[in-house]
């Protein structure tokens, strides 16, 4: 059986689109449908597009679930580079109820913020697929439309903040100022003080002034479209 704690979420390279493809398959039979081949090919070249963002839950060398992102659309047809569209978020079903959907979404929105996408969105078929949003911390907007087979679907949506990731140090007593450097946010001291004097920092959510701001541990610093979190020793 596998958990989440088995997988890989990372972005897809080389044969993934067809193990990612072989995932959807499953999980439509699973479900009760065969799709015609038309359709399986259509998948295969949304999967393989140039503007698609696929990511892939892999447990060692097999494939287990996919997230598919593609740019969003406005109403006059252009794409809002800002809005990253989920048309498929499939899990194998031998994966299914395990956490790995709601890996692959976070690992969707980690692997979307650098192309600058800045918000996510996703259109609900069913309750279930509503329920799994909602836990995933996605809101229904309040717009809704009719799939082409007549089918009730539901938006929701969720402003994306930076991918997180953790910064160890060896003694306590790290200040605000010594973090930018450590972490790469600045190269030099004097761009830590400016950065910070125009409110380019947060901290925890807040803005942050003071270079001198002692940092405890789990500390989240937001700068420059980058967040880490502060990992400290033992007292």
């Amino acid at each position: 059986m596998t958990t989440v704690a088995d997988v890989e979420i990372r972005s897809a390279a080389g044969t993934d689109v067809e193990a990612a493809l072989e995932v959807w398959r499953a999980a439509k039979a699973a479900d009760g449908a065969r799709p015609p081949a038309a359709r399986t090919a259509q998948v295969r070249d949304e999967l393989s597009a140039a503007q698609a963002l696929l990511v892939v839950a892999a447990d060692g060398e097999d494939v287990v679930g996919m997230a598919l992102g593609v740019p969003g659309v406005a109403e006059d047809g252009s794409t809002e580079p800002d809005l990253l569209h989920v048309p498929m978020l499939v899990v194998h079903p031998a994966a299914r109820r395990q956490g790995v959907g709601s890996a692959l979404a976070e690992g969707l929105a980690d692997a979307a913020y650098p192309r600058g996408a800045r918000r996510l969105a996703a259109w609900a078929r069913t309750a279930a697929a509503e329920a799994f949003y909602a836990a995933c911390g996605l809101e229904p907007t309040g717009e809704e439309q009719v799939s082409a087979d007549g089918t009730r679907e539901v938006q929701y949506a969720a402003e994306l903040d930076p991918p997180m990731r953790e910064l160890a140090v060896r003694e306590r007593g790290l200040r605000l100022g010594q973090l930018l450097k450590l972490a790469g946010l600045v190269d030099t001291g004097a761009q830590g003080k400016a950065l910070l004097e125009a409110g380019g920092v947060q901290v925890n959510g807040e803005v942050e002034l003071r270079r001198g701001r002692q940092l405890d541990d789990g500390d989240v610093v937001v700068a420059r479209e980058q967040a880490v979190q502060v990992v400290l020793p033992p007292e």
